[in-house]
């Protein structure tokens, strides 16, 4: 009887640190994130694999693991997906940049980002220096009034920009 070929046993190696490359699944194990969320990354265009295999598996180097652990680090800092492209560059471009480009793209994005938020920061204070200032009012206007005469269902103070009163 004729005995049947054997499969190949090729494997691919799985470390990094010696120039090797990562499957999809061990970089997303590396990563602690989903090999879907590396396939979602890469329809963005924020990653993409070094390589290709013989058998068409992506490819991943030391270069794709520090891409996937900045958009996880801006991630932690509540930037969008978007924003995180913005900041980064899109993959396909930015293999093409040098090294001393990429770090002033990703300065200046990071720079932007961070006058948006001290705007933000500035409206919100604003606002709540607003909201603070109402409460004060109705607190020395409209409750001392409720308890002068219980009787009466309107007061007599105008408060109207505070919309208590009808």
């Amino acid at each position: 009887m004729a005995s049947l070929p054997q499969k190949s046993t090729t494997t691919v190696p799985v470390a990094n640190s010696n120039g090797e490359y990562l499957t999809i699944g061990a970089l997303a194990s590396l990563c602690q994130v989903t090999v879907r969320t590396l396939r979602y990354y890469e329809e963005m265009d924020l990653i993409g694999p070094a390589m290709r295999s013989s058998g068409k598996y992506r490819l991943y180097n030391q270069r794709s693991v520090q891409r996937v652990r900045a958009i996880l680090a801006l991630l932690e800092l509540n930037f969008s997906l978007d924003e995180i492209l913005a900041v980064l560059g899109p993959y396909s471009t930015s293999q093409a940049f040098t090294k001393e480009e990429q770090i002033a793209h990703t300065r200046e994005s990071l720079l932007r980002r961070q006058e948006a938020i001290r705007e933000k920061m500035t409206r919100m204070h604003q606002l709540n220096q607003e909201l603070e200032s109402q409460l004060q009012r109705l607190d020395s206007t409209c409750v001392p009034c409720l308890s002068k005469d219980s009787s009466h269902p309107y007061c007599q103070n105008d408060c109207s920009d505070l919309m208590i009163h009808d």
